[in-house]
């Protein structure tokens, strides 16, 4: 018998199959399989005839990932319904070295919790710090793609730790004859975001078809672009609070909208050439706003007052919104080169070698830090005998802060410092990957199969035009030296008042760099746009660059077969899979020495180079076919998986296990259930990220006058037996500086899934293909980290001070403290938010996947239909740290949709497809679930949060053409989201979970692909 490690996507149609484009054949309609050909399927590694997946699997095959304008197989597979845009391309700079990342998030449960293999086998990760073991699919080959199965549920037996939400695997192909090549162009509608695609793919078999080997490269490039390139992001739109409720009002609603709709908003708080504040008690702040000839000129437009917030915004005017130039990225410039080898020889049955190599190399270019604004610490100030300040503008600021003639004050400006840069991100990340093995026969009933898999991933991530704090402390505070005349910075001619940075990490570092920048300095001039000297711009800003790497070794070998000729059940014989697994994974990152030592506005972390990460593993799994052909039992099947794994550290030996039924009363329906236990050990960022610096924005001291009501009855007791002093009643206007970690005593997540479904193929509808499935899977012990906001709330909400939560902090007493802190203020960067286990995920619902194809012989052609539609019942998450039970609903907020389809059709004639894709998005409550619905028996928050109540449901539609000019030339050209639509209600595409929704708008592309001759070698 023929070993096929790779089962055929003809096998895939009664398992559920889903494809994200409709001009291929229905799989179920290939032919080319027999039946006595052994194969494997995702969800096991038990090898037997016609086998299909014990759980539901979604199946893309790979030419499907160009019928489409996107060259990301990320986004396209983003598109399932079962899966969430945690990190597509539009939506991977939410945090810093991300941009460019495209990872994977089954059912919305976490990146670090879907599992992504190559060919059934591990993938090294590609992102250190932020999301440690998940890996970025923009390092899969797109044209060696054979298909990409999708198993959701736990799949930790069969496969090891981190399948809590289930498995993507990438099969390639592993017998190419000839030589493809390929091209592909695209641009929107804008006449932006380009996209280019070239690859040649050149594989033959030799030794009369005993080996193969097949070479591909490939390169793609993605413009980025910008919020000004598109029209609902060219202007801010935003709903703002017009209308508050009193404390205690019946669901937070008085009856008036509390927010309204607005577009073109201008902020009053800061802007590009800097804003500076007037007071009037009849109006409240005044915002003037510096010129670039630096004279103030007062914010025009119609002023639009929010009785939360202290400063106004205006509609239209001449205030900035952050959007200009290239202030806000909507995708970063990719560029990618990936080159692959695969190749197999068969020396004999028992003995076939193979070999798999990769190298990716992927540069990305973003700004999601945008330019450095000020007061970024809330201490800046410039003085007011600044020679840059025109006269007008310092005799302005002068009578406005009551400070005399011939006297030197303070003031304060707000600025976003677009002079200095946009503080890009040029990322580049580098991919190996070599798999070496055998497989081959035992014997006709055994085989075995043994690989040595090294990864190494290694990332440099340069900041171009990094703020050098310091330096701008020393540059914004100019004088005139009254020996020259000549404009210089302070510290130049009274060291004694330079103005040391007080967050700096590394004391030493900084003192020894003072008197240096001291001694360098150029004054800057930043009132108003265009001021500051290139001199004074290479003085504060500088290159910084932070190196990490990851290192990836499994080495796995497992024996299968069946118990054919000594044991044999009605159903046929047991099939068995008993193998081992040892893994090895190490981590580094090392930041810039600058932003290292606290030099800069980036936070400061150490440098990271953990103990190696090992885990050991046996492994099994046992095939019972109890029944086959018999009246009402044409199949019954059960299937059995476990894995113990010894990890070290605190994990220590963890278990997984599943079981599965498939019973098929005829062979038209087939109903299958299977239950999972999956864990998730803490990796290697999880346990020992050092403790480095953050900023908790909107943060509020429950302990402040006007918050303390807003709790527990404990919590003003609380807070006077801490030493807070009555009257305490301070705000924070911009952000908390405190600690985040890793944590070495974390334990394993684990997780409890159950699918239960029907697979319907009724032989009086030859073609189709139904299958209905129920998901459920709940995760315990969730590793994550409470917010500062939590770990302060449960602190003083609980029945006293002697909780765990308490320790994390530190207030200030009698006096002023390190950082400038009244009494009873938490002191700056004592707040210590590490990862613990302790939060719980939960969530239901059903999957529905239909599949039709149907000759059509008065056209010699087919027509093609297939459906993929998920709808959840529930997605809660359960994080409050004093109430276990508590659920947060994340259902119909942004990003989890409580329905999501996808429909193809496609028609064949000749040499020609017209294809067809709708996509379809649900509603999504315009902030939390909770403002407006009533949740465990709570009652709504805010019932009356805006005027709206949901962003509207989503409709995309995309065309496809497809000509087969000759066999061995085909030429396609397309049309995605041909109604040219944009995300709803100011929404920009980008964090919040907006990035489930499409920013580039319609979408033309054009290729070809050529297949040549045989090489015959």
């Amino acid at each position: 018998m023929k070993i096929n490690l790779l089962i055929k996507a003809s096998l895939y149609a009664s398992a559920a199959t889903a494809s994200i484009a409709a001009a291929s054949p229905v799989l179920a309609q290939e032919a080319g399989e027999t039946d006595d050909e052994l194969i494997v399927v995702t969800g096991t590694r038990i090898l037997a005839p016609n086998l299909e997946s014990p759980v539901p699997v979604t199946s893309v095959l790979g030419d499907e990932f160009f019928e489409s304008g996107s060259l990301s197989v990320g986004d396209m597979l983003n598109e399932l319904p079962s899966l969430r845009s945690t990190y597509n391309l539009q939506n991977s700079t939410g945090s810093l070295g991300t941009g460019g990342l495209n990872l994977l998030d089954l059912r919305g449960l976490g990146t670090v919790r879907t599992l992504v293999l190559v060919n059934g086998r591990r993938h090294v990760g590609s992102d250190v710090l932020v999301n440690a073991a998940s890996v970025d699919v923009n390092t899969m080959p797109n044209d060696l793609i054979e298909r990409v199965d999708i198993v959701t549920g736990g799949s930790s037996a069969v496969y090891g730790s981190d399948a809590i939400a289930g498995v993507v695997n990438f099969i390639l192909k592993d017998d190419f004859e000839g030589v493809q090549l390929r091209g592909q162009n695209g641009i929107s509608k804008y006449g932006d975001a380009g996209s280019h695609y070239v690859s040649g793919l050149v594989g033959t078999n030799f030794a009369e078809g005993r080996g193969n080997i097949a070479f591909n490269v490939e390169w793609s490039h993605l413009d980025d672009f910008y919020a000004p390139d598109r029209p609902h992001t060219a202007t801010l739109s935003s709903y703002i609070v017009q209308d508050t409720d009193d404390v205690g009002t019946p669901n937070g609603s008085d009856g008036v909208p509390d927010r309204l709709f607005f577009r073109d908003v201008r902020y009053g708080y800061y802007s590009d050439g800097g804003t500076y504040f007037d007071f009037d008690p009849n109006v409240g702040i005044i915002p003037y706003l510096f010129q670039p000839n630096g004279s103030l000129v007062r914010q025009t437009g119609e002023r639009i007052d929010d009785p939360t917030f202290p400063v106004p915004l205006f509609i239209g005017g001449n205030g900035d919104n952050f959007r200009s130039g290239t202030q806000s990225g909507l995708r970063p410039r990719v560029d990618r080169i990936n080159a692959n080898l695969i190749a197999h020889f068969e020396v004999s049955p028992a003995f076939v070698p193979f070999v798999e190599a990769k190298y990716v190399r992927i540069k990305a270019l973003n700004n999601n830090s945008g330019p450095f604004f000020v007061p970024a610490y809330g201490i800046e100030s410039f003085s007011t005998d600044n020679p840059f300040l025109t006269p007008q503008a310092a005799a302005f600021i002068r009578q406005v802060e009551g400070i005399p003639d011939g006297q030197v004050g303070q003031f304060t400006m707000y600025r976003s410092m677009v002079d200095l840069g946009n503080r890009e991100e040029d990322a580049k990340r580098e991919t190996y990957r070599l798999v070496v093995g055998a497989r081959g026969e035992i014997s006709d009933n055994w085989r075995y199969e043994a690989s040595v898999n090294y990864g190494e991933f290694k990332e440099a991530n340069k900041i171009l035009g990094n703020v050098n704090y310091q330096r701008y402390l020393l540059s914004s505070d100019a004088v005139r030296d009254p020996a020259t005349g000549n404009i210089v910075c302070r510290a130049s001619i009274d060291p004694s008042a330079a103005f040391p940075n007080p967050f700096a990490t590394d004391g030493d570092y900084a003192a020894a760099q003072l008197a240096a920048d001291v001694a360098a300095c150029v004054p800057g001039n930043y009132f108003g746009v265009g001021n500051l000297s290139s001199a004074a711009r290479q003085y504060v800003v500088q290159d910084t660059i932070s190196r990490g790497k990851i290192t990836d070794l499994v080495i796995n070998a497992f024996v299968s077969g069946d118990t054919t000729g000594f044991l044999e059940l009605p159903g046929g014989p047991v099939g068995v899979v008993f193998g081992a697994e040892y893994r090895r994974n190490t981590a580094s990152y090392r930041q810039d020495p600058l932003i290292e030592a606290g030099q800069t506005f980036y936070n400061s972390i150490p440098t990271f180079s953990p103990p190696a990460f090992e885990v050991k593993e046996l492994f099994g799994e046992i095939r019972l076919p109890i029944l086959s052909g018999a009246p009402m039992a044409d199949e019954l099947t059960v299937n059995l998986a476990g894995r113990v794994a010894d990890y070290d550290g605190s994990t220590g030996t963890v278990y997984a296990y599943n079981a599965s039924l498939q019973y098929a009363p005829i062979p038209d329906i087939k109903l299958r259930a299977n239950y999972s236990r999956a864990v998730r050990a803490p990796n290697l960022a999880d346990l020992f990220t050092p403790l480095g610096t953050n900023f908790a924005g909107n943060f509020n001291d429950p302990c402040s006058e006007v918050f303390l009501a807003q709790g527990s009855t404990n919590r003003t007791a609380n807070c006077r037996a801490d030493g807070v002093p009555v009257g305490y009643d301070y705000l924070y206007e911009s952000s908390l500086r405190y600690l985040s970690g890793g944590n070495t005593e974390l334990r394993e997540e684990t997780s409890d899934s159950i699918t239960i479904g029907a697979v319907f193929q009724p032989r009086f509808v030859p073609g189709l293909s139904v299958s209905v499935d129920y998901f459920d899977i709940q995760v315990d012990d969730v590793i994550t980290s409470p917010s500062t906001q939590q770990i302060v709330d449960a602190c003083y909400d609980a029945s006293d001070l002697d909780n765990q939560f308490c320790s994390l902090f530190e207030r200030q007493g009698p006096g002023i403290g390190p950082q400038g802190e009244i009494e009873g203020q938490i002191i700056e960067g004592s707040l210590r938010a590490s990862l613990l286990n302790y939060a719980k995920l939960k969530v239901r619902g059903f999957d529905v996947s239909a599949n039709y194809s149907r000759p059509l012989p008065s056209i010699d052609g087919r027509v093609n239909a297939r459906l993929t539609y998920s709808h959840v019942l529930q997605n809660d998450d359960f994080l409050d740290p004093t109430d276990p039970g508590r659920a947060d609903q994340l259902l119909l907020e942004l990003n989890y949709p409580k329905d999501a389809l996808n429909l193809s059709l496609g028609v064949e004639t000749g040499p020609f497809t017209i294809g067809y894709q709708m996509r379809y998005i649900g509603k999504a409550v315009l902030n939390e679930y909770e403002d407006l619905f009533s949740k465990q028996g709570r009652d709504p928050e805010n019932a009356d949060y805006a005027e709206d109540r949901f962003y509207t449901d989503v409709f995309y539609h995309d065309i496809r053409f497809n000509w087969e000019v000759k066999p061995e030339f085909n030429f396609y050209l397309g049309v995605d989201n041909i109604g040219n639509r944009l995300p709803p209600q100011g929404l920009s595409g980008q964090g919040d979970g907006s990035g489930i929704y499409d920013v580039l708008g319609r979408y033309f592309y054009a290729g070809v692909k050529v297949n040549l001759a045989d090489l015959g070698l």
